[in-house]
């Protein structure tokens, strides 16, 4: 025979079962968005530190080394390019308007895993640079980078924007 008290018990066991589970499972996750950023930073670090070398060498391969080949580069312009090639195509054709790059980087304002193979990242960069007619300017904006990692282990970036 059932009791009151049995039943009030049993609901909190119950309960406890549930919310341990919970608990468990968001742990869990946590863990693993951890480990997913472990791999993913250095990777990452690597490629925003780069970015400003290969613009002053006009090195358009070496920025787009960390491109899927199917990615897609959406411009401060709203224009979307898809694919390595193109978007490197898009750096060989801004090449020959930056003489000297005088000055930038690219600055993170924060990373977040949202699974085991996804990562975004997201901050803001540009560059100083001087034209062929000697004329500086200055471009820069908020970027969002979303980079996958791929069954191979590898991560690289499938999704650009620029703002």
């Amino acid at each position: 025979m059932r009791t009151a008290l049995w039943s009030a018990n049993m609901v909190l066991f119950l309960t406890l079962i549930v919310g341990g589970t919970r608990i468990a499972h968001a742990q869990a996750r946590t863990a693993r968005r951890s480990q997913t950023l472990a791999s993913a930073i250095p990777v990452i670090a690597l490629a925003d530190s780069e970015w400003l070398g290969a613009m002053r060498l006009h090195d358009a391969e070496r920025i787009v080394a960390p491109y899927d080949n199917d990615a897609i580069f959406l411009t401060a312009g709203g224009i979307a390019i898809r694919g390595r090639a193109n978007i490197a195509a898009l750096y060989r054709a801004r090449f020959p308007k930056i003489v000297h790059v005088l000055g930038g980087g690219i600055v993170q304002d924060g990373i977040r895993a949202v699974n085991d193979t996804l990562v975004y990242e997201w901050g803001h960069g540009g560059m100083t640079y001087t034209d062929s007619a000697s004329i500086n300017h200055t471009v820069n904006g908020p970027y969002l980078t979303v980079w996958r990692r791929f069954p191979s282990g590898k991560w690289l970036i499938i999704r650009n924007l620029v703002f």
